[in-house]
């Protein structure tokens, strides 16, 4: 356990902010961390150290269509977290570009209970 914590801690110095995803009943269910980066926004929701889903989705999308990633891994907390902080940046050479995976349950932007409002032009 303290190596995931260790890696949680990680993503949070990194500057991602989380949010607390709460059942019906109240309880938690899972936990979403996630940080806009150029155009894109990484994303990792976990429910456990052996359950985790990470993924990189255009920060803009066409609602009407589900949420489609360039990049998606499913795993152990620990490798989910490695494996999203050792992405390139985006833009950068060797950075997934192509829309790939169905991502849905990462969709932030339909998932937080604000909306990300950029000017028009601007670069995330």
């Amino acid at each position: 356990m303290d190596h995931a914590l260790n890696k949680v801690i990680e993503l949070r110095e990194s500057g991602f902010q989380f949010l607390h995803l709460r059942d019906d009943a109240g309880q938690l269910d899972r936990i979403m961390a996630f940080k806009q980066r150029r155009g894109f926004i990484d994303s990792i929701l976990f429910w456990s150290e052996t359950e985790a889903r990470a993924g990189r989705l255009p920060a803009v999308r066409d609602s009407a269509r589900p949420a489609q990633a360039v990049w998606i891994y499913e795993g152990p907390l620990v490798e989910a977290v490695d494996r999203l902080l050792d992405l390139p940046e985006p833009g950068a050479r060797n950075a997934p570009t192509l829309m790939k995976a169905t991502a849905s349950d990462l969709a932030v932007v339909t998932t937080l209970p604000f909306k990300l409002k950029l000017p028009p032009g601007a670069i995330a």
